[in-house]
């Protein structure tokens, strides 16, 4: 167990030991029961449960619209989000039957990206240790929107994520990597798509880790070992229509990534669950912060193969329209990839079956000096050459990728 680690569980543990806001109320020698009001009297348990979890479901917020130039305008996310909480306020009653519905009900919203591009307003509370262990807990849904980078674990940003759970984690996990989310995807520059949960560090494209091979220490799907009690995890990628080929082909290698988690299930992928998509949006983005880049390197950065306009260097004012003209929009392409946790035994038992089946049908038959057909004895294989699972990268010899 390394230092962070231990500091994380034993910060749990004391957070743990606390009374919580429950305690607090229920160890005080009186609280009203409300039998004057009908909610608690005429109502059954069932439906005041209802009319709970209606309220306190998360809705966008007409009076903060979201700028169609900014990182965080995609379908489904278009407004700021609101949930009435004030209703726990309005006495202790109330208070004991709905203190973590907002927890358990909604969607929470992770920003692995960089302070630019993170909603104004918005906060990354599950990782800056506000939620008290019980209140983790809680949590069901969980979406991160992660540059590639944090996802890869540069700076231990993922790690930090996966063993912030000591008591289990949420049930469903949804993961997105928009366009501008990609290694060197941004003003104008175009670095091949490559995603790799076996390998550590930066994924290239040509340098996969082999389908027999395991997970290597400290990749980020190795991490995933951290998490206990998963059962869903969604996998979100999206990149410009010009661009679909490249991400294409790492969905292709999706279908054999087998996720092992850290309760003894495996995240296997649900294929007839993909959905694949597109929108059209912006691309020229508010609070851009990063210098801007000259039209003849924007030029060399481009590849022959895909033919769109650079995306902005410069920030958008905010006096700018916020209607797409033609020359200002941009086609995406999405891809929704699902991973349903199952059991590590049954998962072992059918690809052995699968194996065996393959065999049989491979099998040569010979013939007999009786006439009857029979399958030929097998012969020990030779042994393969040993070879590298990782090409080394030579940046000499390898075909330019831009890398900004």
């Amino acid at each position: 167990m390394g230092p962070r680690t231990y500091i994380r569980n034993r910060r749990a543990l004391h957070h743990a030991s606390k009374p919580t806001a429950i305690d607090k109320i229920t160890t005080r020698p009186y609280i009203n029961p409300q039998l004057a009001s009908p909610l608690f009297t005429l109502l059954p348990a069932e439906l005041r449960t209802e009319i709970f979890h209606y309220a306190l479901l998360a809705t966008p917020d007409p009076s903060k619209p979201y700028s169609k130039h900014s990182y965080w305008y995609r379908p489904g996310y278009t407004h700021a989000r609101a949930i009435a909480v004030k209703l726990l306020l309005s006495c202790r009653r109330v208070y004991l039957e709905t203190v973590l519905l907002p927890l358990q009900l909604n969607e929470h919203v992770i920003w692995g990206v960089e302070r630019s591009r993170i909603p104004p307003g918005a906060s990354n509370y599950l990782l800056d240790g506000r939620l008290k262990c019980h209140q983790r807990n809680a949590v069901r849904d969980v979406h991160i929107f992660c540059q590639q980078s944090w996802l890869e674990d540069w700076k231990d940003k993922w790690l930090g994520f996966s063993i912030s759970w000591p008591e289990g984690c949420m049930q469903r996990l949804r993961i997105t990597v928009r366009h501008t989310d990609w290694w060197y995807n941004l003003l104008g520059e175009n670095s091949p798509l490559a995603l790799d949960p076996k390998r550590k560090g930066r994924a290239r494209v040509g340098e996969w880790v082999g389908m027999e091979e395991g997970f290597e220490k400290g990749s980020w799907g190795e991490r995933f070992g951290n998490l206990k009690g998963l059962r869903v995890l969604k996998l979100e990628l999206e990149t410009t229509v010009g661009k679909r080929g490249e991400l294409d082909a790492s969905v292709d290698k999706a279908s054999m990534w087998k996720i092992p988690l850290g309760d003894g299930n495996v995240l296997v992928l649900d294929e007839e669950a993909t959905e694949k998509s597109s929108w059209t949006g912006s691309k020229h983005f508010k609070g851009l912060n990063a210098p801007a880049v000259p039209a003849r390197l924007q030029l060399s950065r481009q590849s022959s193969r895909v033919n769109f306009s650079p995306f902005a260097s410069t920030p958008r004012s905010n006096s700018e329209t916020e209607e797409l003209a033609p020359e200002d929009s941009l086609d995406y392409y999405v891809v929704l990839l699902t991973w349903r946790a199952r059991a590590a035994s049954e998962v072992e038992a059918e690809e052995a079956a699968r194996e065996e089946a393959v065999d049989t049908a491979f099998e040569p038959t010979t013939t007999n000096r009786s006439g009857s057909t029979g399958n030929a004895p097998r012969t020990p294989a030779a042994a393969a050459p040993a070879t590298r699972s990782r090409p080394l990268f030579n940046r000499f010899n390898a075909p330019p990728t831009y890398y900004g």
